[in-house]
């Protein structure tokens, strides 16, 4: 009876070793597939806004008969108030085209949504009346990404006549990508060191 060398016997461990390897990555593949598609759903449903943050908790501040320019061409207008001044008129434009309007007062929220996606979410916070009108005060106000235009390459500036009224800095874009997130690499990694982990136990008892 033929006994196997040493050569052999490394040959055949290695053989083994290429073995698990070769069926250890689809399955650490897959493994890794099956997380993020359970956990974007739930990250997604979460947050239910836009993955791209334009304008993040800001204040504004709007004159009655003036606007507010926002990115992606979208303006804000204020048309006028109540005669007590508790209550405005607001429509939100885009390219001079009326896009939606509503009466709010102190405390009321105004969000627009296009195709059931977030784009502009603002609180009326608090409107002071004077001789000229009234000055109303947005805050916080959000905007999303609208996937369906372009993307804004630098922070629009309002035209000179109405710059008193943006007291905003500039938006800074925050790109969080649903479905791809700390989390999920998390979980990834986690899936990778486990089914490593279990096939490297595997291949010392052999």
């Amino acid at each position: 009876m033929r006994v196997p060398n040493k050569c052999e016997k490394k040959s055949s461990k290695g053989m083994k070793f290429i073995s698990v390897l070769f069926f250890s990555i689809p399955v650490i593949f897959i493994f890794s597939i099956l997380i993020a598609c359970a956990v974007s759903p739930t990250a997604g449903a979460s947050n239910g806004r836009l993955s791209i943050i334009l304008i993040d908790g800001d204040e504004i501040y709007v004159r009655s008969g003036d606007y507010y320019s926002l990115l992606q061409d979208y303006q804000l207008h204020v048309k006028g108030a109540n005669s007590e001044g508790n209550r405005v008129w607001i429509e939100l434009c885009r390219d001079d085209t009326s896009i939606e309007d509503a009466i709010v007062g102190e405390g009321d929220t105004f969000i627009y949504s296009n195709n059931s996606t977030e784009i502009l979410n603002l609180t009326v916070e608090k409107i002071y009346g004077g001789a000229d009108g009234v000055l109303v005060k947005f805050s916080p106000v959000y905007q999303y990404l609208n996937p369906r235009l372009p993307m804004p390459q630098t922070p629009v500036t309002t035209p000179d006549n109405h710059s008193n009224n943006n007291s905003s800095p500039p938006p800074v874009f925050e790109n969080q990508a649903k479905g791809f997130d700390m989390p999920i690499l998390l979980l990834s990694m986690g899936a990778v060191l486990l089914v490593s982990g279990i096939f490297a136990g595997i291949y010392k008892k052999k």
